[in-house]
């Protein structure tokens, strides 16, 4: 019964979007495009953490940054910032240098993994200071995800503001945030290693979060909803997809917020020239189904 419970709220969810038309309603562009993509990633770790929680920040946003930065995911500008020096005023420096720089053809994504409280990040950035530079960005399209434990306040904070953003899609923009788990709820460490991780270290398959975003991007998500894959994925099918699979590593519920299109595409299923040093065989699709 939950099987087809879910599969009806997918159905409806994507029937409210146009049918994706891969020349106007995605995120990947041809040489033609006039703006610009930006992503900026940053996981901070405690000094005294564990080497395993360092690895599962670190590689949460490596692992995003490789795809958004490559051709296949957009070829985004990207910049990154990891390990216990990574501050609450580094990274409001460098939304200040982006916000000066970024113009309405822009495009953005922002990914950020470390630890959290109810009223932020434990680097000194708040959940309403993350969501204010989000909304004065210019950009036509803005993409957040966030790994914390009660990162779901977050996706309040955007919802407070609802009447900032619910016009955005009427006026040709894009907002989507997601966070790794609910207002009341921590988040989990990731599978530990996989066998096609870089030298098996512990916490190199990132958090339960990233792992999902990451497998998601990678093209685990292709067909997800519908069973229909086509090389592409839409945001729907990397939302959907990636709030199942961190339930099934993490135990908790990744929320989201926004106003999107959800047949926008993202990027192309990676090829497996690249993916195959990353591919793990996905046995339980069925499974994932029942979330």
């Amino acid at each position: 019964m939950k099987s087809i419970i879910i599969l009806i709220l997918a159905t409806l969810i994507t029937s409210c979007g146009t049918q994706a038309d891969y020349s106007e309603v995605h995120s990947l562009t041809d040489e033609d495009y006039a703006g610009r993509k930006y992503y900026l990633g940053w996981g901070a770790a405690s000094g005294g953490d564990p080497t395993m929680m360092h690895n599962e920040v670190k590689y949460d946003v490596l692992h995003t940054h490789d795809i958004f930065t490559k051709e296949y995911g957009g070829s985004y500008l990207g910049e990154t910032m990891i390990g216990t020096s990574v501050t609450g005023s580094k990274v409001k420096e460098k939304w200040n240098n982006l916000r000066s720089k970024m113009t309405s053809d822009d495009m953005y994504v922002q990914y950020s993994s470390g630890h959290g409280f109810s009223g932020g990040l434990a680097i000194n950035i708040s959940y309403d200071e993350m969501r204010n530079f989000a909304l004065a960005t210019p950009a036509k399209e803005v993409i957040v995800f966030t790994m914390a434990c009660y990162s779901g306040n977050l996706v309040d904070s955007f919802n407070e503001q609802r009447s900032t953003w619910q016009n955005w899609q009427n006026e040709g923009r894009t907002l989507f945030v997601m966070a790794s788990s609910e207002s009341n709820d921590t988040s989990s460490t990731g599978p530990g290693t996989d066998s096609d991780e870089p030298a098996g270290q512990t916490g190199t398959a990132g958090s339960a979060y990233g792992h999902a975003l990451w497998k998601s991007l990678l093209g685990y998500a292709d067909g997800y909803i519908d069973g229909v894959k086509d090389g592409y994925l839409s945001l729907a099918e990397i939302e959907w997809y990636t709030k199942a699979k961190t339930k099934q590593i993490g135990g908790h519920k990744p929320v989201s917020t926004g106003v999107y299109d959800p047949d926008l595409i993202m990027n192309r299923v990676v090829p497996r020239s690249y993916s195959s040093q990353f591919d793990v065989v996905e046995d339980n699709m069925e499974e994932l189904r029942t979330y």
